[in-house]
């Protein structure tokens, strides 16, 4: 990375970064140069994680090529979580059993006499889970890479915390710390299946005694999930809270025999974990 020190660093850093990064080059070395920010910041951030809009004026949009503006992303890519009129309703709607409401989450944690108060997003986007579950008054940071979108900056804005951080990474938290992770979309069967083992075995790291494990919405071909992924999973040894399996569709209708898993899992101790597996 080619910079001139003590000067400001080059727009295309960040690119090239994250470039870096999601070739297994991380963390990357440290510079000496000025990160730049956006010219007019404004002087306070709204309260509510789900404001009317993002601010504009929170983003370097030289970064990326594609929109300037949040409402460009919002019709350029309605799923990527910039349209605050679609990402309002989520996670709090039952509509099929492939679906796990944060209400209905935390009722199972209650009637387990567990508590969910601290959480890992991984591959959370812009912080749209993370945002509903503050409201709840439970503390969720999100693991999230922009891919030219402004994913960190979103987060951010909603007052919540963005970890830069690749899926290869070892998460950055201390051993049995947290009471959830929630494995968001990202984590799916294009994963290498080792890797895929490592990134699981690091969340059974952080997670607690009596913590859960979400899979939210994994999506593989029936045959890997019966052959490959659910003998992977099962390995943990956790206890099944839900496990529904449903059909992933598209405009097109059904392809290549695809499913999704919707998996909520809580963690058992070390030697009860190992006579399950035994």
């Amino acid at each position: 990375m080619t910079y001139t020190p003590y000067s400001l660093c080059p727009l295309d850093s960040d690119l090239l970064a994250e470039s870096l990064i999601l070739q297994g080059c991380h963390p990357l070395p440290r510079r000496r140069c000025f990160s730049k920010t956006p010219p007019k910041p404004p002087s306070s951030l709204p309260h509510n994680p789900f404001p009317s809009s993002f601010l504009d004026s929170n983003v370097i949009w030289n970064k990326y090529p594609s929109c300037k503006s949040f409402s460009c992303l919002a019709k350029q890519s309605p799923g990527l979580g910039f349209d605050l009129n679609t990402e309002i309703s989520k996670f709090m709607t039952y509509k099929t059993e492939l679906d796990l409401p944060i209400p209905q989450l935390l009722q199972v944690a209650k009637s387990a006499n567990s508590v969910i108060r601290l959480g890992i997003d991984i591959g959370g986007a812009t912080g749209t889970f993370a945002a509903r579950m503050k409201q709840y008054n439970v503390t969720v940071v999100t693991t999230t890479m922009n891919f030219n979108v402004p994913n960190n900056e979103v987060v951010a804005m909603r007052g919540l915390v963005p970890l830069h951080v690749p899926l290869q990474q070892r998460l950055p938290v201390f051993d049995g710390v947290v009471d959830l992770v929630r494995c968001a979309h990202a984590v799916n069967r294009w994963i290498p299946l080792t890797m895929m083992e490592f990134l699981f075995y690091d969340v059974d790291r952080v997670l607690r005694g009596g913590g859960y494990l979400w899979f939210d919405h994994f999506f593989s071909r029936r045959m890997d999930l019966s052959k490959v992924f659910g003998p992977l999973i099962g390995k943990l040894g956790y206890k099944k809270v839900k496990w529904a399996v449903g059909n992933k569709t598209d405009s097109s209708g059904l392809k290549n025999e695809e499913v999704y898993l919707t998996a909520l899992l809580q963690k058992a101790c070390v030697k009860m974990r190992i006579r399950y597996i035994s």
